[in-house]
């Protein structure tokens, strides 16, 4: 394995993105920033360490507040717009955090919140192949 094959743009992955070609989700393209990005990672040691013992068992975290903190953390920290959905009537949906809020959290919009999870996954990582692909069609100087 070649050292260029483990980098990722690291600008997108703070920065975001913009993310299409989600599985199964038609022409949805949402604009994220990286899964792991450091105001993801800050956001969600907080929440964990504010969740009283009382919902961790053995240790773990209840799958309740597993969600509640991937969904606060995504809603927060990584999806920052979306185009291509509409709605029930086939206008398009305008982005607004009130509708990622629930979009995000409830569960019979699961579906998003794992493309948002996919699309966040993603980030940087396009880039940094096409780069390389880009490197390698060149011309010798």
């Amino acid at each position: 394995m070649k050292l260029s094959s483990l980098k990722v743009d690291a600008v997108a992955i703070e920065d975001g993105e913009w993310i299409g070609n989600i599985p199964e989700m038609g022409d949805l393209e949402v604009r994220v920033r990286g899964l792991n990005n450091a105001k993801y990672r800050r956001l969600q040691t907080t929440l964990i360490d504010a969740v009283p013992r009382a919902k961790r068992q053995g240790g773990r975290l209840d799958p309740d507040e597993q969600d509640r903190i991937t969904a606060s953390c995504l809603n927060a920290t990584v999806l920052l717009d979306w185009r291509g959905l509409e709605g029930e009537d086939g206008q398009p949906v305008a982005y607004s955090k009130d509708l990622a809020t629930e979009l995000l959290t409830k569960p019979e919009f699961r579906r998003f919140r794992e493309a948002v999870i996919w699309a966040a996954s993603q980030v940087g990582e396009e880039r940094a192949a096409a780069d390389e692909d880009d490197a390698g069609n060149s011309q010798a100087a």
